[in-house]
């Protein structure tokens, strides 16, 4: 179970955060509305994660001087400048407006392999402006990152299932399927899904 302290300054945004945190099965451990109070309650309280919202504006520094935990940030619309921003400020994992409970726990299982999640929209690898400014606090890890859905059409294919059965699990497209089939193997550095899952198990991001 994860342990989250939620970010917040609008109360109502906590009890988004705190519902969408307990359907994920995981531990609010407080809340914070300010970056200091966020400090010291991280610096009491053990987070595996710190869930907010993406600010208002277009430079979220304030509340990320608290680094002790990495940070989920939910977007607030599909505005790619603000999540740009936000993912050059240091966000480790950003997820797009109307994020569920499964790709919460996505999410979550990514970063405790030391990877970083993105929309698909931002690209995978950081411009080159982005990677100046944050080359101190890149994760460790090995490869491009996966998005929470290559996240779940990987779970899928460790699963053994087919594109089409995948497509209609994830109620997508079967061409949207082998899309993400293709960006997984690229990643993973796999020329085949048996090699992609194998890898990807090797990383513990499926268990066999």
């Amino acid at each position: 179970m994860a342990s989250l302290a939620l970010y917040a300054a609008d109360a109502s945004d906590r009890e988004t955060l705190a519902a969408l945190a307990w359907d994920a099965g995981s531990r609010v451990i407080g809340h914070a509305d300010t970056p200091h109070a966020l400090a010291r309650l991280i610096e009491h309280n053990a987070a595996d994660a710190i869930l907010t919202l993406l600010p208002r504006d277009d430079a979220p520094t304030a509340w990320l001087a608290e680094r002790r935990a990495p940070f989920i940030a939910i977007a607030r619309s599909r505005d790619v400048s603000a999540m740009r921003a936000a993912r050059a400020a240091g966000v480790a994992a950003i997820l797009e407006p109307g994020a569920d409970a499964d790709t919460l726990r996505l999410a979550l299982a990514a970063l405790k392999q030391g990877l970083s999640v993105f929309p698909s929209a931002l690209g995978a690898v950081p411009s080159h402006e982005e990677r100046a400014e944050t080359r101190d606090i890149e994760p460790a890890a090995s490869g491009e990152s996966l998005t929470p859905r290559e996240l779940e059409v990987l779970a899928a294919l460790a699963d053994g299932a087919s594109n089409k059965a995948i497509a209609r699990r994830l109620g997508i497209s079967f061409h949207t399927v082998k899309f993400h089939v293709a960006a997984i193997l690229e990643k993973l550095d796999a020329e085949s899904r048996t090699e992609a899952v194998a890898e990807a198990a090797r990383r513990g991001l499926v268990m066999l």
